[in-house]
């Protein structure tokens, strides 16, 4: 698994999971196991993600340092 910045992401913005999960559409469910690595997402999971963040999916990911 990755090491993703997904909750980094979220409580650098002070989001919670039901706030990411009502914008995106991915269940708060689903988005505390990405954060925590139980589970991977999906290519357009991660894309979508990324849009709402405003970073690249790589930042995202943790394969890259650049976040544009």
């Amino acid at each position: 698994m990755s090491k993703n910045r997904l909750k980094k992401m979220r409580k650098k913005q002070s989001k919670t999971l039901k706030e990411i999960s009502e914008k995106t559409g991915i269940s708060d469910v689903n988005l505390s196991r990405y954060e925590n690595n139980k589970i991977e997402p999906k290519l357009a999971t991660w894309e979508e993600l990324a849009k709402f963040y405003g970073v690249t999916p790589a930042y995202l990911v943790g394969w890259s340092d650049e976040p544009h």
